[in-house]
C-alpha cells in the first residue's frame, strides 16, 4: 500500500524547508512527498532539489494557478493509494506515521481522521501563543472507531459545522483514491470548489462513507503569517492583515470553476459557499440546507467589520433572492447574535487546560514545525502501538507522556 504525502506550496520556502523535514524524517519506504509548487518566484525550487531522498518528488504547476488547481494538479502528480495533503507550514509526526499505516492496512477504509494539535510559528508581531504545544488528554491516544460520512449530515445542514468531529478530511487527514474518484463530479475532478479541504469533507458527509477516527495525532497543524485562514480570521476580525486572503480571492478568479458564492474574507461564508457549489455540482437538491441557521452563523462573522458586514449582506441577500430563501435571511438578520460562551462552558474550558500538558518546542536554538514534530514525538513515545495491540491502556500511556513532558521546558 503507498501512501502519498502531498505539500501544496507557494512563495513559502522559509516555512517549508522545515515543514518538508517532517515527512523526510518517516521511515517508511512504500511512501512518496509530493511537493507541488504553484510557480513560486522564491528559491522553492533549488531547496526542493538540494535535498537527497529517492521518495521526494517536486512538481511545478509553471503558472500560478487557484488553490484548487494546485491541490488537483498534485493529486494528479501522485501515484499513491491513499492520500494526506498538509500545509507548507504543517508538519506530520514521523515516528507516529508507522501507527497509521497499521490502521489504514488493518481496515481499509475510506479514508482516517485524526486528531492535530496546533503550533504557531514564533514570528516577530505574530501572537503571543506560539512556539510550544498544548496536549490535551482526551486527544490522544484513542482507540480507532468507525463512523459514516453522513453521521454529521444534520449537523452540516444545520450550520453545526463546530461539531463536525469526526469528521472526514484530506487536509490533516488521508482518502483513498478510489474514494476521492468515485465521489467527485466526473470521476475525474476531484476537488471542485474554491476551498479543496472542507470541499473534500462535506463531499464526504453529502455522499457518505466508510470511515476511521482516531483521538490521536499524527500530523500538527501550523499556523503562521502566510496562511491562508488565517488570513481570513484576520479579515473577520479586523485586524491586520498579510495579503494570504486577498491573494487567494486574486487566484481563484482566474479559476474555471467558480463557486456559487464569493467568500469575502469570511470563512463561514466559504463554508456556506462550498456547501451550495457541492449541491449544485453534484445535484444534491435533496440535501437541504436550514438556510435560516447559515445565514445567521455567516452574518456573525461580520459583527467586528462592519465593511465585512456590508458585503455579507449584499453576498447573501443575491443568494436568497435565487433560492427562495429570503424570509429566512430576513429573520437571521432580526435574530439576536449567537450568545456568548455560558460560565459552566467557560469553567469546563479552564478544566480543560488545567489538565493539558504546556511545553516549548525550542531545540538547539531553533523552534520551528520541525522541532514541535520531534518534540511531540519524543513526548508520545511508542505507546500509541501498545495502545492499539491492547497491552496498554490509553490513560497509562497519557500518564507516560505527562511524565516525560518533565524533561521540557513548561510554557503557560
Amino acid at each position: 500500500m503507498k501512501i502519498s504525502i502531498i505539500i501544496p506550496t507557494r512563495e513559502r520556502s522559509q516555512y517549508l524547508r522545515h515543514s518538508v523535514q517532517t515527512a523526510l524524517q518517516i521511515e517508511d519506504a512504500n511512501i512518496e512527498i509530493v511537493v507541488s509548487d504553484n510557480a513560486s518566484s522564491d528559491d522553492t525550487q533549488d531547496l526542493v532539489q538540494t535535498l537527497d531522498d529517492p521518495r521526494l518528488v517536486y512538481v511545478n504547476t509553471g503558472a500560478r494557478l487557484s488553490m484548487r488547481e494546485n491541490f488537483e494538479y498534485a493529486f494528479n502528480a501522485a501515484t499513491g493509494d491513499y492520500l494526506i495533503f498538509f500545509g507548507d507550514d504543517d508538519g506530520l509526526l514521523p515516528k507516529q506515521f508507522k501507527f497509521l499505516r497499521q490502521i489504514l492496512e488493518t481496515y481499509k477504509p475510506d479514508g482516517v481522521s485524526w486528531i492535530n494539535p496546533n503550533y504557531g510559528w514564533p514570528v516577530k508581531d505574530y501572537g503571543k501563543s506560539t512556539g510550544r504545544l498544548r496536549l490535551y488528554p482526551e486527544d490522544f491516544f484513542g482507540a480507532p472507531k468507525h463512523y459514516q460520512g453522513s453521521d454529521n449530515l444534520k449537523k452540516l445542514l444545520a450550520a453545526d459545522v463546530g461539531n463536525l468531529r469526526p469528521v472526514p478530511r484530506i487536509y490533516h487527514g488521508c482518502l483513498s483514491r478510489d474514494y476521492m474518484l468515485k465521489t467527485s463530479m466526473d470521476k475525474k475532478t476531484v476537488f471542485d470548489s474554491a476551498i479543496p479541504d472542507i470541499n473534500l469533507s462535506y463531499r464526504s458527509i453529502l455522499k457518505d462513507g466508510n470511515f476511521i477516527g482516531v483521538d490521536h495525532p499524527f500530523s500538527i497543524n501550523g499556523h503562521s503569517p502566510a496562511s491562508t485562514g488565517g488570513g481570513h480570521g484576520a479579515a473577520q476580525k479586523n485586524r491586520p492583515q498579510t495579503g494570504s486572503s486577498e491573494l487567494f480571492a486574486q487566484e481563484n478568479k482566474t479559476d474555471k470553476l467558480s463557486d456559487v458564492m464569493p467568500h469575502a474574507k469570511s470563512v463561514p461564508l466559504a463554508f456556506f459557499s462550498t456547501l451550495e457549489t457541492l449541491r449544485r455540482n453534484h445535484g444534491l437538491d435533496k440535501f437541504q440546507p436550514d438556510y435560516f441557521c447559515w445565514y445567521h452563523y455567516v452574518l456573525g462573522s461580520g459583527r467586528r467589520n462592519a465593511e465585512l458586514a456590508k458585503a455579507l449582506h449584499g453576498i447573501l441577500t443575491d443568494h436568497a433572492v435565487a433560492t427562495g430563501t429570503t424570509e429566512m435571511l430576513s429573520a437571521a438578520l432580526a435574530a439576536p447574535p449567537k450568545a456568548k460562551r455560558s460560565l459552566k462552558e467557560n469553567l469546563s474550558r479552564l478544566r480543560r487546560k488545567l489538565d493539558s500538558i504546556r511545553v516549548a518546542t525550542l531545540k538547539d536554538g531553533e523552534n520551528t514545525i520541525l522541532t514541535a514534530a520531534n518534540t511531540m514525538d519524543s513526548l508520545l513515545g511508542e505507546d500509541f502501538g501498545a495502545v492499539l495491540s491492547g497491552e496498554m491502556e490509553p490513560r497509562k500511556a497519557w500518564k507516560q507522556a505527562k511524565r516525560r513532558s518533565k524533561g521540557f521546558k513548561r510554557r503557560l
